[in-house]
């Protein structure tokens, strides 16, 4: 009799479960709301409504920065000699994105990776399209395109605590969708601690001695014949102050400059705070 009973049940159960799906909203759970809508095809995983929440950086204030708010940073004296020509973000860090971001870079949730990579390669084509530009007025060339990806490293201690280095992710899937090759180029020296409980000062001279090259990773002396400036883009999550950009960037300027070869550095981060 009991084993009758418990049979029905698990019928009625599954029962109630395909009722519920024919009669609820079509479409599938959004992976940021929890809301059953049809999802966006362009920003895997997540409704319209939630698309309609991200917080794009359209207007740029700063052109070196890329941020889309007024910026006192660029303007400071010890800023005028920044590795980097310019960086972009996809959008600006509020809570959401911050909500966003931990899901994925402390909390594991592999779901977000493709649609915080869709982000970042939308900012990737405005970017190409901004400076395309520029070097159309400047130079006369039709196209800027980067010669090859590399990202910031973690250290040791948080690629264990993670098991994956959010940056080095980004990049890789950045480099496969434009079709560029993805470098392995810089390595963390020390742990450097979180820098988001850190002030601006503390930051920058926290980062001083952080990164060195790979050295048998990348051979700078293979770009010697290079006929034109090596393009490197660098990839990482959040942009703060930039100081953690800055440091990776002098690093590779530095190699590449023992090397006699010429490197332009660009940055591109997925949010900017």
């Amino acid at each position: 009799m009991f084993s009758y009973i418990s049979h029905i049940s698990e019928h009625v159960q599954r029962l109630t479960g395909q009722l519920h799906k024919l009669l609820g909203p079509p479409g599938s759970p959004c992976l940021t709301c929890g809301t059953r809508a049809v999802l966006s095809s362009r920003y895997p995983g997540i409704c319209s409504r939630c698309v309609q929440q991200i917080p794009w950086i359209r207007s740029i204030r700063c052109q070196r920065c890329g941020r889309g708010v007024g910026c006192p940073d660029c303007v400071r004296p010890h800023m005028q000699n920044r590795s980097f020509f310019c960086n972009r973000s996809a959008v600006q860090y509020n809570d959401l994105m911050k909500d966003w971001i931990s899901m994925y870079k402390f909390r594991g949730y592999e779901r977000y990776a493709p649609l915080l990579t869709a982000m970042l390669t939308q900012a990737f084509q405005a970017m190409s399209e901004e400076l395309t530009l520029i070097c159309e007025k400047e130079t006369g060339k039709p196209l800027w395109r980067p010669d090859a990806v590399t990202y910031v490293p973690v250290s040791d201690e948080r690629l264990a605590e993670r098991g994956f280095n959010q940056a080095e992710r980004l990049a890789t899937e950045l480099a496969i969708t434009a079709g560029l090759p993805c470098v392995d180029l810089l390595q963390r020296q020390i742990n450097t601690g979180k820098q988001s409980f850190k002030s601006r000062a503390e930051r920058f001279e926290t980062m001083k001695h952080a990164f060195s090259i790979k050295l048998d990773e990348f051979d700078f002396s293979l770009l010697k014949n290079y006929s034109k400036p090596f393009k490197l883009l660098l990839i990482d999550d959040i942009y703060t102050t930039g100081s953690t950009l800055d440091a990776c960037g002098h690093v590779i300027l530095h190699a590449a400059s023992k090397a006699g070869v010429t490197v332009e550095i660009y940055t591109l981060t997925l949010a900017r705070s």
